[in-house]
């Protein structure tokens, strides 16, 4: 070849590319301007220096020996490197090196040929941060929330484990199917249409759902659907992110059913007000008469001085005050209402009464290997209402079992304690799972408050325990730690038997 073109390709390469040459043991004998640029070195402070001069310790010692090798035996190595600049700063070049050979086929020089990717090394970085942030953001949502996407036709393309759980079915079962596989037919069409009309322009809708599982029950979510739009502006497909409201929602048909009770109660409470008055009104005027029939006998008999018209007087009083009896006894009778209005309260002896609860329980009791420890031997009675005393302690002895602890068999010991004013203390303590009761303090007894995930958890037990504890002037509170357990401890006041 020509010196001429040798030239000429020699200045092309320096133009274009970052050039260094070694020696077989890495002295660098030779560089360009444009590798002393980008590793901020001068060619004086770089000639006879090892290569390692601009080595960053990014790569391992295995990556370069491995590099090292390949170059060694004659061949050409082909890869990335991240460098390090006199300042500091690190730079990536992709990099190939030529090995030079001699006579004998040994390298007697490597040629470095290298182009600056530093800034495509960084866009790459980049992606990956926001690719993890993106895989870490879906993994967030599908922990905690239920989603499902589906095409613009409303035919679902994806689902999580949540939307399997709560709809009953599995991801086979639901890709590919219509979104309305799910629907319960409890909204309207206007509302369903209105739904779609929004989401169709591209716009979020977000409200609650009634929804039917797999099995034909019911479950609500509070819904957020997303459209996703292609470059005309228009959804390609629609992610649904839902939240389970179930037992809110049932709450509120409860208290909506507890309202409706209420007005009921208000209504018969009313009547009974009226039918008061109308008893009263009814004494007032059909007493009147015998009364003032009995008051005009008494004076004639006191201003009489005959004694055989006194004896006539008398002996008129007396039917009148039969008379008088009569007409009491038929008012009461025709408008006196049947109440229940106060409970009944009765000595309990408390080692029959676990012995009936407790069979109630022996099922779980068996399945759970769980040991129950009674000692009633400080008090094995309490006046109070037979009632409330079965569901105060069915609720604890539940409770006990249904949020046992995964990694032990139930332990539940129930005790009762004298105390000096003459009341007893009963305490039902378990090693379930226990309450973080620095977070929940006072909202340990407060209507539909749960603590742990269970199917059956509603937050109504304890309310309603308080609630029976407290109509009879007595005291219930706890003492709990997580994944230790729970002591419940009721005072029940002397009542007079």
């Amino acid at each position: 070849m020509p010196m001429e073109k040798i030239a000429d390709y020699k200045y092309a390469l320096d133009e274009s590319s970052i050039i260094a040459i070694t020696d077989q043991k890495g002295i660098i004998n030779y560089v360009n301007d444009n590798f002393c640029n980008i590793s901020k070195y001068t060619a004086e402070e770089l000639i006879g220096q090892d290569h390692r001069i601009i080595n960053s310790g990014f790569h391992s010692k295995a990556f370069i020996k491995d590099l090292w090798k390949t170059i060694a035996n004659g061949n050409v190595w082909k890869g990335e490197l991240k460098n390090k600049a006199k300042d500091g700063s690190t730079y990536w070049v992709d990099t190939t090196i030529v090995p030079f050979l001699d006579e004998k086929n040994k390298p007697y020089q490597y040629v470095a040929i290298r182009s600056d990717i530093t800034d495509r090394k960084k866009g790459e970085e980049e992606l990956k941060k926001i690719l993890k942030e993106i895989s870490d953001y879906k993994y967030a949502l599908d922990e905690s929330a239920i989603v499902a996407i589906t095409d613009q036709k409303g035919i679902i393309t994806h689902v999580n484990d949540n939307f399997c759980k709560i709809s009953k079915y599995s991801t086979e079962e639901l890709i590919g199917q219509d979104h309305r596989i799910i629907n319960s037919g409890y909204h309207s069409q206007e509302f369903i249409k209105e739904l779609w009309k929004t989401i169709a322009h591209g716009n979020v809708w977000k409200g609650e759902l009634k929804n039917k599982a797999k099995d034909g029950s019911t479950y609500w979510v509070d819904t957020t659907i997303v459209p996703f739009l292609n470059q005309d502006g228009k959804p390609y497909q629609y992610v649904a992110i839902r939240s389970d409201i179930t037992e809110r929602k049932e709450g509120e048909e409860q208290i909506k059913a507890n309202n409706i009770k209420a007005i009921e109660h208000a209504q018969i409470l009313e009547l009974k007000n009226t039918q008061l008055v109308d008893f009263c009104n009814i004494v007032s005027h059909n007493l009147r008469a015998p009364l003032i029939n009995i008051a005009m006998l008494v004076d004639f008999v006191e201003q009489s001085e005959d004694e055989e018209e006194k004896s006539e007087a008398l002996a008129k009083i007396k039917p009148v005050v039969n008379h008088l009896m009569d007409v009491f006894n038929e008012l009461v009778e025709s408008i006196q209402v049947k109440q229940d209005t106060e409970v009944d309260v009765d000595t309990i002896i408390l080692e029959d009464c676990l012995a009936k609860i407790l069979r109630g329980f022996e099922t779980q009791i068996e399945e759970y290997d769980a040991q129950i420890h009674i000692d009633l031997s400080e008090a094995n009675s309490i006046y109070f209402p037979p009632k409330y005393i079965d569901s105060i302690l069915s609720n604890l002895i539940s409770n006990a079992l249904k949020y046992k602890s995964p990694h032990r068999n139930p332990v539940i010991h129930i005790k009762t304690q004298k105390t000096e004013q003459d009341s007893v203390i009963l305490s039902v303590a378990d090693n379930g799972l226990g309450i973080d009761l620095v977070m929940h303090k006072d909202q340990i007894f407060k209507i539909r408050k749960t603590f742990h995930k269970h199917p059956d958890a509603k937050g109504f037990g304890l309310f309603m325990t308080k609630t029976q504890v407290e109509a009879m002037n007595g005291k219930i509170w706890a003492e709990s730690e997580p994944g230790k357990g729970t002591t419940f401890f009721i005072e029940f006041k002397k009542l007079q038997s």
